[in-house]
């Protein structure tokens, strides 16, 4: 009961983050393809930015899960104020290298028909990189102390101004003009910078160690963080690079396989949100249990979340299996995509199983103070099986965007099968070794 009552709110808030991305895809697709084209690109380069910076921060889900297990206040406070520190000096450095890709489009690659529009809307989307960061660190302190409900309210807020923001100025109703992509990347901005701000709000509301501690940058545990978060921050650019590289390769097709590829990455990625947040709240009390000083109800709960998360994901394989065109058609009506589409999902749907084992397993081993072997599982996965298989039947046999997503689909069952096997072998040691994290 205790799982589901942190793991419920986390999911809500992990798929009200994606339901930004779902409601400016919806929009744009109402305006042209050429538009969700640029959409779609401009969102892939700024998720690796993002998801490393999530990655980094992620640390905080031990540092300060461990604290409150231990009844340290004063220890999670210290660790969200340097996480405070590190989403603004990563942020910056992050936000100028996005603005720089933003210029290399046309060397990359991309449709010469998407570079001017996904440039614009990549530098746009670029400024709420900080915002997001700051979101998160503070998000993740009060999840770390057992608290995600604030969370989740402020993302349904802040979904409810993204849509209203997206219905007057992507759509142009409400005798506003029709800004498409651009109107859609400010609209986000603004979004970003509220929750961060709400947020911020909610972890400082009554906040005793906020006036006993303050804002002290402490080197040594912003290294702490940092040599905890990279391996999970590496881990995630590399899971969600090979996506990105992917749709690089994508947008070298005709315009009406980047639209369908775009429609089915974005599908695949709200299901994925599920596991997602199971796997955030797994970590958060894996690691709780860990400073509470019981490996068994830490071992308990990583199996828990895994046998929930795998469960989620075999529903959401049955359901994009059974109403493959219920699912496209609320994307786009355009025929000639939507047949290109559902060929591709009936291959994401399959990996749905292994897409949920890999998440949860990597949230489980990283409440254990594992975070290493994650990354070093993505690496061979994803780029060296995942993509040269992947590139091989997409382009060395002609197979296009279905060989494509064949070789992304081998790369998570690769990755969820070393994941699972590791987290076995976590589990039986912190259970036998009846101390700390390993």
């Amino acid at each position: 009961m205790k799982f589901l009552r942190l793991a419920l709110p986390v999911v809500l808030s992990y798929l009200g983050l994606m339901l930004m991305g779902f409601v400016d895809l919806l929009c744009v697709g109402r305006v042209s393809p050429l538009a969700v084209g640029a959409v779609g690109t401009g969102n892939t380069f700024f998720s690796c930015g993002m998801v490393f910076g999530i990655g980094l921060l992620s640390g905080l889900e031990y540092r300060i899960g461990f604290a409150h297990g231990a009844r340290d206040p004063k220890g999670a406070w210290t660790a969200f104020v340097q996480g405070l520190w590190i989403s603004l000096g990563l942020g910056a450095v992050l936000t100028l290298g996005l603005l720089l890709v933003s210029d290399w489009f046309g060397s990359l690659g991309v449709n010469s028909e998407l570079v001017p529009l996904a440039s614009v809307y990549l530098k746009i989307t670029a400024l709420s990189l900080i915002p997001s960061f700051v979101f998160t660190a503070a998000r993740q302190y009060l999840q770390g102390r057992g608290s995600a409900v604030a969370a989740m309210w402020i993302l349904i807020i802040a979904n409810l101004l993204n849509l209203l923001g997206n219905y007057v100025f992507v759509l142009g109703n409400w005798r506003s003009p029709q800004w498409g992509a651009v109107g859609s990347a400010w609209v986000t901005v603004v979004s970003r910078i509220f929750m961060m701000i709400a947020m911020l709000a909610c972890a400082l509301y009554k906040e005793e160690q906020r006036r006993k501690v303050g804002w002290i940058l402490d080197r040594n545990m912003c290294r702490e963080l940092i040599r905890l978060g990279l391996p999970s921050g590496m881990q995630m650019v590399l899971e969600v690079g090979v996506f990105a590289l992917a749709t690089i390769l994508a947008s070298r097709l005709e315009p009406l396989s980047i639209a369908a590829h775009h429609i089915v990455l974005n599908l695949a990625s709200m299901t994925f949100m599920i596991p997602l947040g199971i796997g955030s709240a797994t970590a958060v009390l894996v690691g709780q249990s860990m400073g509470a000083k019981d490996p068994r109800a830490a071992a308990r709960t990583g199996w828990h979340g895994l046998k929930i998360g795998i469960g989620f994901m075999a529903f959401s394989c049955a359901v994009m299996l059974a109403a493959p065109q219920v699912l496209l058609g609320v994307y786009s009506q355009n025929e000639a995509i939507l047949a290109v589409a559902r060929d591709i999902l009936f291959l994401a749907a399959l990996f749905q199983l292994a897409d949920g084992a890999q998440v949860v397993g990597t949230g489980a081993l990283r409440g254990a103070g594992d975070t290493r072997f994650a990354l070093i599982a993505n690496l061979c996965g994803h780029w060296v099986v995942g993509l040269p298989m992947g590139l091989w039947l997409g382009f060395g046999i002609g197979m296009g965007l279905r060989g494509i997503w064949m070789g992304l689909a081998l790369g998570l069952v690769v990755v969820a099968i070393a994941l699972l096997l590791r987290w076995r072998l976590v589990a039986r040691r912190i259970v036998a070794l009846e101390s700390g994290p390993i």
